[in-house]
């Protein structure tokens, strides 16, 4: 249950409702984290302020009934006697005897102190219940995500044990699947090396083919060969044998060159003999020498024949000499060839070995061959088990997976639920982080603020000097209006025996006038009453000279008072200003706090300052109220005073009311100390709550 609090002042401050304005927009973005405050309404003829305070929370287990009730008996009784004081000084003609029935200063001091008493108590209260709230909130949040927490770490755990679960059958058959790529492998460096043997086998047995082509081609070439030199055999047996018949006929030729030679030389002699016999016998010259030129046309011819059988038999000797040397040749021939054969044949001999043996390795490598398909064939049905075994392995896998998935996707749920409640831990935390990083950058400014703090602080005592000196003025011209008050006091008695003075003098001319003769009785009349006026009127005059010195002296005083009140707002807006930069240093000083605290704690604090404002406006419209009282009481006073001298009647009134004016003077200078001393404790406390 809430409290409220109304107070009737003249005039609100301006602050009033941009607070309100300022609360209503917090308490919108709070909503139930902290506590909603009312806004201000200003009326139109009385301006009210109403504070309500209550907590959301169902939880709270604070009854403040109490406080509250007492606190609004208290300020209703308050207001009614404010009320009271205001129909009082608003009957300006009535006298002030009816005003002061039942207004007790007392009481109204021991309502104010209960009052305030009561705001600090409910201030308190209301702290604590905000404590205790926020308390229970945080719980309830720790609580919630502690279970989301536990929640999610279960799943966590779940899905971690089908992970590794997974990861198991994952390696397992990541092992087979290595197994089969290495039998794979295997099977085919296999393959590949049979059909390497093959290809070997292949180009072997080509090139035995080719090597069997090349012998027997070979062999055709010797047997060629052998026949080639059979046939050149024959011919040099044939050539020899010519050659033996042409030596036969060169031996027959020579031999018969040699008889015709010796013919030749025989005939020579004859010649020889015969011109010796013709010298002899001359007659027989002529016979003879055709005779002998007979012969010597034959021995020339014989010699022709001779020459021509040398050059034939020369030729028929180199003919014989080539020949030979043809045949010395060919014999060689015969024996290069003969040997090459032989080598070649046993060459030959070596290739058909050679090919013998490539033919049995040839058979050793297609025996392996055969053996290694054999291996292949049974590498390649252990490998379709394994791809049987695999398949099978890889559902389950998959099933594997698919519950992984499933499970994956209620995380993801729980994730999200998560995500959706931890958004605004992420933004606090988002924040705090912007907050330490302010606070670090804080810091590297806090000498440069610790040196603007302390020139501040000098300032702040200056103005605290001069608001005491103001004080004192104050003071002084207080002093002076009091002792102006009492010479304006002095000034009535002094009146008051003027007019008792007149009033003796015409009891004598009364008394004188009833002797004498009715004739006489009206010019004695008329002479009376010029003395009266006479002496009613310089009193009168007098009175007025001092009226006019005192309505001079009061502008002054009140022209003085409100420059004085001009300093005074100055130096408050100053200490404002101050207390401001005070609030913006130990807020970066107190930076580090969390931002919840922060902002219950500056809820608070305007809360209470709200409070302490509507104090402390109540208490300075009372002390106005109270200033304005004292004016209308002396001009009251005045008024009295002026038709005092008029009337001889009123002088006892007048006394009365002089009375009654001091007694509302005392009264009103207590009221007046006793809003002061509020005053003074509501800033103390308000700069408390700041600080």
């Amino acid at each position: 249950m809430g409290f409220a609090a109304s107070f009737r002042p003249h005039h609100l401050p301006a602050t009033f409702p941009l607070r309100s304005r300022e609360l209503s927009s917090l308490r919108r973005g709070w909503k139930q984290k902290t506590l909603p405050f009312a806004a201000v309404t200003i009326g139109k003829d009385h301006s009210i302020l109403i504070v309500k305070s209550g907590l959301n929370n169902s939880k709270s287990s604070i009854n403040d009934n109490g406080a509250s009730e007492t606190a609004k008996v208290l300020l209703e009784r308050l207001f009614a006697q404010t009320q009271k004081l205001e129909q009082g000084m608003s009957r300006d003609g009535e006298p002030l005897e009816d005003f002061h029935v039942g207004f007790d200063l007392q009481t109204l001091e021991s309502d104010l102190l209960a009052a305030l008493t009561a705001l600090k108590q409910k201030e308190d209260d209301l702290q604590d219940a905000e404590k205790m709230v926020v308390l229970e909130q945080t719980e309830a949040g720790n609580l919630a995500f502690a279970s989301q927490a536990s929640q999610i770490e279960d799943l966590k755990l779940q899905l971690n044990e089908r992970d590794q679960e997974v990861g198991v059958a994952q390696s397992a058959l990541s092992a087979k699947e290595d197994e089969i790529d290495k039998m794979r492998h295997e099977l085919v460096k296999k393959s590949e090396e049979a059909e390497k043997i093959r290809s070997e086998l292949a180009s072997k047995s080509q090139i035995l083919n080719e090597a069997n082509e090349v012998v027997k081609k070979q062999e055709i070439e010797l047997r060629e060969l052998r026949e080639a030199i059979q046939e050149k055999e024959e011919q040099l047996e044939t050539s020899v044998s010519l050659r033996k018949l042409e030596e036969e006929k060169l031996k027959i030729a020579e031999s018969k060159l040699e008889q015709q030679t010796m013919e030749w030389l025989s005939a020579q002699e004859e010649l020889k003999k015969l011109a010796e016999e013709a010298s002899k016998h001359m007659g027989e010259a002529n016979e003879t020498f055709n005779d002998f030129t007979r012969v010597k046309q034959l021995l020339a011819d014989v010699r022709s024949e001779l020459v021509s059988s040398q050059k034939s038999l020369a030729s028929s000797r180199q003919q014989m000499e080539q020949q030979e040397q043809l045949l010395k040749r060919q014999l060689e021939e015969l024996e290069e060839q003969r040997t090459s054969v032989a080598s070649y044949m046993e060459s030959l001999k070596n290739a058909q070995i050679e090919v013998e043996s490539e033919r049995v390795k040839l058979r050793v490598v297609e025996a392996g061959n055969k053996d290694l398909e054999r291996d292949l064939s049974v590498e390649r049905e252990l490998l379709e088990e394994l791809q049987e075994e695999l398949k099978k392995e890889k559902s389950s896998l998959q099933q594997a997976i698919q519950d992984a998935s499933f499970l994956r996707q209620q995380l993801e749920q729980k994730n999200a639920e998560f995500g959706d409640m931890s958004n605004v831990l992420q933004n606090k935390e988002a924040e705090l982080v912007e907050a330490k990083l302010e606070i670090q950058h804080l810091k590297s400014e806090q000498a440069s603020v610790q040196l603007i703090l302390e020139e501040k602080n000098q300032e702040l005592s200056d103005a605290k000097k001069k608001l005491e000196q103001l004080n004192q003025e104050i003071a002084e011209l207080k002093m002076l209006m009091s002792n102006e008050l009492s010479d304006t006091k002095m000034k009535f008695s002094e009146a008051e025996t003027v007019i008792e003075r007149i009033a003796e003098l015409t009891s004598r001319l009364v008394t004188s006038v009833k002797d004498e003769d009715n004739n006489l009785l009206r010019p004695v009349d008329d002479i009376g009453h010029e003395l009266m006026h006479q002496l009613v009127d310089r009193p009168s005059n007098d009175s007025r000279l001092q009226k006019k010195q005192l309505e001079t002296e009061l502008k002054l005083t009140k022209e003085t008072l409100k420059e004085k009140e001009m300093e005074v707002l100055v130096a408050q807006r100053v200490l404002t200003i101050k207390d401001e930069e005070l609030k913006t240093v130990l807020g970066r000083e107190n930076w580090g706090r969390s931002i919840g605290d922060l902002a219950i704690e500056k809820l608070q604090l305007e809360a209470a300052e709200l409070e302490v404002e509507a104090a402390t406006s109540a208490l300075q419209k009372l002390a106005e109220m109270s200033h304005e009282l004292l004016i209308k009481a002396s001009t009251s006073v005045e008024a009295d005073s002026d038709t005092s001298i008029l009337l001889q009647s009123c002088s006892d009134p007048m006394i009365k009311n002089d009375e009654s004016f001091t007694e509302v003077k005392t009264g009103v200078a207590r009221l007046s100390a006793l809003t002061e001393q509020l005053v003074k404790d509501a800033g103390l406390a308000g700069a408390h709550l700041r600080s």
